[in-house]
């Protein structure tokens, strides 16, 4: 099921937008013009990702400083242990869509 997270231009270039979704949190990212949408919530610790820094193509947790790979989810620094989760990603007109489990 594709279902509409946000506008294309709501998320900052190389940056990264925090979007509730029917009360789950994702973290929505444009980086060198590809889109990408992982949970927003730490798997180390209950922190919001949108808080923390992008660089280049990690997320850094505001919390420990856990970092995670944007595109794939895998843990690129401690003392974040476990994958964070990622979504399929569609552009529809300016829609920014997400594939979510049926």
């Amino acid at each position: 099921m594709w279902v509409t997270l946000c506008t294309r231009t709501e998320i900052p270039d190389e940056d990264v937008l925090e979007v509730i979704r029917e009360g789950h949190v994702y973290c929505a990212y444009r980086l060198a013009g590809r889109h990408y949408v992982t949970d927003g919530i730490c798997t180390h610790g209950v922190a919001r990702l949108a808080e923390g820094f992008v660089l280049d193509d990690l997320i850094e947790c505001p919390m420990h400083n856990g970092r995670f790979h944007i595109p794939t989810g895998r843990v690129d620094g401690p003392p974040a242990c476990e994958a964070l989760r990622t979504y399929p990603v569609r552009l529809d007109g300016e829609a920014v869509q997400i594939q979510l489990p049926e």
